[in-house]
């Protein structure tokens, strides 16, 4: 009988590093961030960037996507840890979102460089995530 073994990928240092200087280009646009954080599922086992903006629903997921492109491949150099398929902007209607700020409300906190592994929020279910910040 043939077993199916999931082994996950760790969060690289430099991919945390890079995620930061992204956000940090991003706070000087017009795009902004309610939450950051990178997520790792087991229905998608691979590590993604979260960045959680009201611009989503207010501009649409395109637009969303040319400023954080514009951000990644612009000067004063090319974020080189990144790709655009490693970042996914997201609604910050969605379920994960709206649990992470109403945690971060009800304990006061921004959850800044917080590691959550096998985390639930209410409903909500994460199997791991390091997370920049939550507003």
């Amino acid at each position: 009988m043939a077993q199916e073994i999931l082994v996950k990928e760790p969060l690289e240092k430099e991919k945390v590093e890079a995620g930061k200087e992204l956000l940090s280009r991003l706070a000087k646009t017009d795009f902004k961030i309610a939450a950051a954080l990178w997520l790792w599922s087991a229905e998608r086992p691979r590590w993604k960037l979260i960045l959680a903006s009201p611009a989503v629903s207010q501009k649409g997921v395109r637009e969303a996507y040319n400023n954080i492109d514009n951000a990644l491949y612009g000067k004063p150099h090319r974020i080189s840890e990144l790709e655009l398929p490693d970042v996914h902007p997201m609604d910050t209607t969605k379920p994960l979102i709206k649990a992470l700020r109403a945690h971060a409300r009800k304990y006061h906190t921004n959850l800044a460089g917080e590691r959550l592994k096998e985390y639930w929020l209410g409903d909500v279910s994460i199997d791991d995530a390091y997370v920049y910040f939550v507003k």
